[in-house]
């Protein structure tokens, strides 16, 4: 349930997110044509304006027959205007005087044109339903029309905005329906991808839980032995030491054990968090190895275990060395724990290309192959083990693994139940 709640959160995130960059970048496409087009028209508009201030006579649709002659000069001079604009002529008094070239305009819609007494200029006006975009000249000079003399003439130059709102409108559709189509696969992909997301945070929340129920069951055990002794100490105080020492050796081996219980919870937690560092020099492995391999063969004595080497010299590496001797170490006990008596341990180290191999082998009651992916995860002890030891945390091998890790190698693990088990850890020589 939390996870669907997240997953939602996410699809509904990227869904906002998705349409808010769509329509950001779809209107800035959409205003930005808007611009470009209407500025070419003003471009349009203004050059059109200028001829007509050199020329304040062109030809004109007359009004009057008389009043204005067409002639082949002008009809030259302004034919390449005649489908896209319309002029308006006005004199100073606000009467129309004529119109011209090839938009048609009706009569009764001029009087809308009507700018007497405003300043010259672009701007857009919207006449009956269609807009427009009109360019106003005023030409302050005395013009004799015929038999009438003109204080001021204004020029209108009209242009039709149909095509260009028309393009606008296309994009703006296109605009809708691509975001339309992009939130719908925004909300099918945003499910796909918040999935495969949440599917590693889903896994590592659930080995999170399984964590911590089993370091509280580890560290339960432990306490509630040293609660348990401590408890008949008190029933009988008037015992000697002698006499209550078996009760206090159990206690001291179960604070031991919670010791170390919770020495190795602090390394995985640290190195989780990346807060333990590997302080990493040159470092003779052979020499490592010999040194463990020298303490535990009086282990393996007392077991009766045999202990062999076969370890080659001199092998240098780069190497953090105390936490080397804490693989060691893990992978020495572990082997000499699960080895019954009369069997025998092989620690061999060499160097293969340009990384060294250090193996760790056993004849010890061995392990499930079933059983083998999961035996670096914490807290995992195979039933066999927990059955004749229970001594063990089952933190060393993921300690382990993550040493090797630290250094760039690998841990292999073969093993056959009942046969025994090997440890192949390789390392680079160079780092």
């Amino acid at each position: 349930m939390m996870f669907q709640k997240t997953r939602i959160r996410l699809v509904a995130l990227n869904v906002i997110v998705v349409f808010l960059l769509l329509n950001g970048l779809g209107s800035a496409v959409y205003y930005t044509m808007k611009y470009r087009l209407y500025s070419q028209v003003d471009r349009e508009l203004t050059k059109v304006a200028q001829r007509l201030i050199n020329d304040p006579l062109p030809r004109l649709q007359r009004i009057n027959d008389d009043l204005f002659p067409y002639n082949r000069i002008e009809r030259k001079k302004f034919n390449e205007l005649d489908r896209r604009y319309a002029l308006i002529v006005w004199d100073g008094m606000g009467q129309v005087i004529g119109t011209a070239f090839g938009e048609r305009l009706e009569p009764e819609e001029l009087p809308n044109f009507r700018r007497i007494g405003k300043e010259d200029g672009i701007e857009t006006l919207s006449v009956n339903g269609e807009q427009y975009r009109v360019q106003t000249v005023t030409i302050p000079k005395k013009v004799v029309v015929g038999d009438r003399l003109l204080l001021a003439m204004q020029y209108q130059v009209v242009y039709n905005l149909a095509p260009e709102k028309n393009m606008l409108s296309s994009l703006l559709y296109v605009v809708a329906i691509g975001d339309a189509v992009s939130v719908g696969i925004a909300i099918v992909a945003g499910l796909f991808l918040a999935r495969r997301a949440l599917v590693p945070i889903q896994i590592s929340w659930e080995k999170q839980q399984q964590f911590i129920a089993d370091a509280s069951h580890e560290l339960r055990t432990p306490l509630a032995a040293i609660l348990v002794n401590l408890e008949r100490l008190f029933r009988y105080p008037d015992h000697t030491i002698e006499q209550e020492s078996e009760k206090i050796m159990v206690g001291m081996q179960e604070a031991r054990r919670l010791t170390k219980l919770v020495s190795d919870l602090l390394t995985l937690a640290r190195s989780d968090s990346n807060e333990l560092q590997i302080m990493k020099q040159r470092l003779r492995l052979d020499e490592l190895v010999l040194k463990c391999t020298q303490v535990f063969s009086e282990m393996a004595i007392v077991k009766e275990v045999s202990l062999e080497t076969d370890i080659e010299q001199p092998l240098e590496i780069v190497g953090d060395e105390e936490r080397l001797h804490q693989l060691l170490v893990i992978l020495l006990d572990n082997a000499l724990k699960f080895t019954n008596e009369g069997g025998r341990i092989y620690v061999s180290c060499r160097r293969e290309g340009q990384r060294v191999a250090v193996m760790v082998r056993d004849t010890g009651i061995g392990i499930p192959k079933e059983d083998i992916p999961f035996l670096f995860d914490r807290f995992f002890r195979v039933d066999k083990m927990r059955s004749r030891q229970t001594e063990g945390t089952g933190l060393g091998l993921s300690i382990a693994k993550w040493i090797v890790d630290a250094h760039n190698g690998k841990i292999q693990v073969n093993s056959e139940e009942g046969v025994g088990t090997s440890f192949l850890v390789t390392l680079p020589l160079r780092q």
